[in-house]
């Protein structure tokens, strides 16, 4: 878990510092991943996704969409059948929620 929060704040402090040193729009900055060749926002989405993959226990040649509408499926199945299942947000067991919020969100 921890590792998710700490690659999702590298990536918006990542995306934020290149969107206003080269004048983008997010639309643009993320447009720029299409093109070929190595560049700080492509390695700090991949670490995201790498973070993201480790906590759902997915393997890194696992299809996402399938993983996602496979797991989907059997948390509807499970809550048709009134077994319990964890809402969005940080899972119960994490004691220290304070060590997970952060001050860089968008505002309006």
């Amino acid at each position: 878990m921890k590792r998710v929060a700490e690659a999702a704040v590298f990536l918006r402090s990542t995306r934020d510092q290149l969107a206003l040193k080269h004048n983008l729009s997010l639309r643009a900055l993320y447009r720029s991943l299409e093109l070929p060749g190595k560049s700080p926002l492509k390695d700090a989405q991949a670490a995201l996704d790498d973070a993201v993959r480790a906590a759902y226990g997915m393997e890194a040649d696992t299809d996402a969409l399938a993983f996602l509408l496979d797991s989907n499926a059997q948390l509807s199945e499970a809550e048709e059948k009134g077994e319990p299942v964890r809402s969005a947000g940080l899972p119960d067991f994490i004691a220290d929620r304070a060590s997970y919020l952060t001050t860089d969100s968008l505002t309006a």
